[in-house]
């Protein structure tokens, strides 16, 4: 409901969108970024939202190889991403990550003059400073990072994180550069192969040394701040330790085809928010892959804030502004590795996919159990211990066990798509899903009962 409000809200206020990806779902919540930081570990969490591909390294010949995206338009294989939000315990000092999501605007804004192109193929780009902690009313790169705080007095905009509660959430908003040089793919600082137009952030004509105008892409990451207490300035923390707003900031990777996104821009300028207006990518517009898709890669080896609160910000960040005293209870932490964030089943178990369960009764009858933390590879174990060459995780956190299948219940795979409830203890898994099993075998197939 929190998303579905938002992206409604929001929508208005945009209302010359080309076309909008509304309550678009995270692929991950890491310390990567493959803009910044290439090749390592990133210095703060992000929330990444698009392709299952996601690395620390980008190429986006790899990443259209994606298995999905948690974007509807499938063919867009694109990452876009922010620091993670946190709320601060006032007593503890302790951290929890908010829940979010993102908007993502893809809009029409010309100069007086100009054709509009889509993202070139490689291009990745930042807008907004990690490192900022002032205002320059003069500087476009500084108005086009701005916050609204969802409540009942209006809902005015601003250029720092508000100083109140919000009780209907938090709007992070970042506009991204438009004019590109059209030369380069990056920069060494990642922003001056791009610019703002000469005169409005997000409107005008481009100037000379910028000449080529591209899509204009704008960011409303979606966070869940009313759902924790509101203590004053310091109880939201981005994952840099930035408690002013200031230092809010937004990567993109561009995994388009080209081709699709030039036909959209081309064709949709009346989609006025609405995706399925736009024929071009109501065509290849799959929610329900959107919704199952879960991340393939790998992630740092650390917890973010997620199942339980932390006693610092990953990646050792010091809290600044008010409330702040700098310290650094973990500057002497071995740095983390990068572990998959899909664990392999146990040695002999195969997944077999996504299957339906039995027509008047349980696909697998033998033995179950439940648990918190389920994941796949927890229930393969289990059905391994009792002596069971079948297992299926269904319905996020239950287990169930056999030799074959029965009550009426076929090894038939079905879509991928159709599972997809995260793994109690895994999100990054797919624990089957209403009346669905994943299914896990020992010899790679179900055999069903006479």
């Amino acid at each position: 409901m929190f998303t579905r409000v938002l992206a409604f809200a929001s929508l208005a206020a945009v209302a010359q969108a080309y076309f909008t990806f509304g309550g678009s779902a995270l692929i991950a919540q890491t310390r990567l970024d493959s803009v910044v930081n290439p090749g390592g570990i990133g210095t703060h969490v992000h929330a990444i939202v698009g392709a299952s591909g996601f690395s620390n390294v980008y190429d986006q010949d790899q990443l259209m190889k994606s298995n999905c995206t948690t974007i509807p338009v499938q063919p867009d294989k694109s990452n876009y991403w922010a620091p993670q939000l946190y709320h601060q315990d006032k007593d503890t000092g302790e951290f929890t990550a908010m829940p979010t999501s993102f908007n993502i605007y893809y809009l029409p804004r010309h100069g007086s003059n100009d054709t509009i192109l889509a993202f070139p193929k490689g291009l990745r780009m930042l807008a907004g400073d990690t490192t900022r902690r002032t205002f320059n009313e003069s500087s476009l790169a500084d108005q086009a990072i701005t916050f609204v705080c969802l409540d009942d007095s209006g809902s005015p905009q601003g250029n720092a994180l508000p100083t109140k509660p919000c009780s209907g959430g938090l709007r992070a908003q970042v506009f991204f550069p438009s004019c590109w040089d059209g030369e380069n793919l990056d920069s060494p600082d990642h922003k001056s192969h791009m610019s703002y137009p000469l005169t409005q952030f997000d409107n005008g004509d481009c100037p000379a040394s910028h000449p080529v105008r591209l899509v204009s892409l704008f960011y409303e990451m979606m966070v869940a701040v009313g759902d924790s207490d509101f203590w004053g300035v310091g109880a939201w923390v981005f994952a840099n330790g930035d408690t002013t707003g200031y230092g809010l900031h937004a990567d993109f990777v561009n995994g388009w085809d080209v081709d699709l996104l030039q036909s959209a821009i081309d064709q949709c300028s009346g989609a006025s928010g609405n995706v399925l207006d736009c024929a071009p990518l109501a065509a290849v517009y799959d929610a329900d892959a959107a919704r199952a898709c879960v991340f393939e890669g790998k992630l740092v080896d650390e917890p973010v804030g997620l199942a339980a609160p932390l006693a610092a910000l990953p990646g050792c960040n010091p809290v600044f502004g008010a409330n702040a005293d700098g310290t650094l209870p973990c500057a002497n932490n071995p740095a983390p590795a990068l572990v998959p964030a899909q664990p392999a089943l146990p040695d002999g178990w195969v997944e077999v996919g996504c299957i339906a369960e039995g027509s008047h009764g349980r696909a697998l009858s033998a033995l179950s159990t439940t648990a918190a933390n389920m994941t796949k590879g927890g229930c393969a174990a289990f059905c391994a211990g009792h002596g069971f060459a079948l297992a299926g995780a269904e319905y996020a956190d239950e287990c169930y066990c056999g030799d074959a299948l029965g009550n009426g219940a076929t090894g038939a795979v079905l879509s991928w798509t159709e599972c997809t409830m995260r793994c109690a203890g895994n999100m990054y898994e797919i624990c089957g899903g209403p009346s669905r099993l994943t299914l896990m075998s020992t010899n790679g197939d179900a055999t069903e009962s006479a």
